[in-house]
């Protein structure tokens, strides 16, 4: 299992969030998705609108272009981002190793 998939021009990340976390983060994969630590927690929607405000950063997009597509309330979920220009380091670093 990859934790990206491209359909069309979109990319689908699959993530695996860990709240109350010190730092924002990627730590790797866990159960091949990304995981990703955020420091918000998992109270009204803030920890969902955190993961797009990082993703949002990490990509040099606006957040209207970021959307959570599965998972509203559990750790694994699924985002699209709407035809990304430029992939972070970390994405083809793990995209390599998979």
């Amino acid at each position: 299992m990859n934790f990206y998939e491209w359909r069309g021009k979109d990319l689908i990340l699959k993530l695996h969030v860990q709240t109350r976390a010190k730092e924002n983060t990627i730590t790797g994969l866990h159960g091949g998705r990304l995981k990703l630590k955020i420091n918000a927690p998992p109270v009204d929607n803030k920890a969902n609108q955190h993961i797009i405000n990082y993703l949002a950063n990490e990509f040099s997009m606006k957040q209207s272009d970021i959307e959570l597509i599965s998972g509203l309330k559990h750790r694994d979920k699924q985002m699209i981002i709407k035809r990304p220009t430029q992939l972070p380091d970390w994405f083809n670093d793990l995209s390599d190793s998979t």
